[in-house]
Parts: structure tokens; C-alpha cells; sequence
């Protein structure tokens, strides 16, 4: 049996399977990986793969080797008339991963995402309608007025997939 050392990865892929297998019941396909965009015709960057703005700092912008390095997002859907970048927090237990969302707050202020797409952000688990920064990460972008919409565990991912057929 192989043991794993950080709990959280195996974690996030559990999560990321159960999400994508939400989006395919609801009619659509998650696309995550570079043969996912092949087969769709699409084109994963600016919706999976995101530059880093110009104004960051290069140790940022860069790999320890001098490439450039990207941001991801968690996958994207293409539906019939538009895109959506998908970006997901999973808790099933409280702990540091919840303070993360501030960071991508910071991502959205500063544009990371563009203006083409929507982008949703989905928290998903046990106790994610229990955690605090979820809810705040909530009421500082609908203050903020910032492009993004939040949705509520797995059942308000298919629900809101559900209200955009025909869109």
C-alpha cells in the first residue's frame, strides 16, 4: 500500500473527480488536460493556463530554470455560447488550504483570469459551508464587485449547470 505524505493532494483529486463526473451529469465535459483541449478544439490558454502579469516581480513570473511560469485553474467548460473557468476549494476538514481563496482574491483584483470567460468558484466538502474565509472570500468579491461568481458545494455546481442550458 502506498503511503502519502500530504493529505490534501489526495484530497484535491478525489475532489476534482467528484466535480468533474457533477459537470458530466449535468451535460458538459471538464476540460483538464492538454489532450481534453485537443479533442475539444480548444485552446488552454487564458482557460486553464494563465500568464502572470507583467508587473510582477520576475521570481514570480518565472521558474527556478527562467521559463515562464503559469497560473492553472482547475478546468474549464465550454458550453454552446460561452466559457467558464472553474476554480474549486474542497474542505472536509478545517486547515491552511482555506486561507488560500485571499490569494486568489488577489488574482482576480489584479486580472489573472481575463474578461473573456466567466469565472466560477466553486467550494465543495464536508464543512465548506462552515468555513469563515469562504464566506468572506464571498462578501469581499460581491463588494468589490469583482467578476466572479461563487458557488456552494457539488449540488449548486450542477444546479447552476443546469439553469445556463440553452444559454
Amino acid at each position: 500500500m502506498t503511503k502519502h505524505n500530504h493529505g490534501a493532494a489526495v484530497s484535491g483529486v478525489s475532489s476534482e473527480r467528484l466535480m468533474a463526473q457533477t459537470i458530466e451529469h449535468a451535460g458538459y465535459k471538464l476540460l483538464k488536460v492538454k489532450k481534453d483541449f485537443e479533442t475539444a478544439g480548444v485552446d488552454p490558454m487564458g482557460k486553464r493556463y494563465f500568464k502572470k502579469p507583467s508587473w510582477y516581480p520576475s521570481l514570480l513570473k518565472e521558474t527556478p530554470k527562467k521559463k515562464e511560469s503559469y497560473y492553472e485553474s482547475d478546468g474549464f467548460i465550454q458550453t454552446q455560447n460561452y466559457g467558464i473557468i472553474i476554480e474549486q476549494k474542497n474542505s472536509n476538514k478545517h486547515g491552511t488550504t482555506e486561507e488560500k481563496v485571499f490569494y486568489d482574491l488577489e488574482k482576480i483584483r489584479d486580472g489573472v483570469y481575463g474578461s473573456e470567460h466567466k469565472l466560477w468558484y466553486v467550494f465543495s466538502g464536508d464543512v465548506h459551508e462552515d468555513v469563515g474565509v469562504y464566506k468572506l472570500f464571498e462578501s469581499k468579491a460581491k463588494k468589490e464587485n469583482l467578476p466572479v461568481r461563487v458557488i456552494w458545494g457539488l449540488d449548486g455546481l450542477k444546479s447552476a449547470l443546469e439553469s445556463i442550458k440553452g444559454e
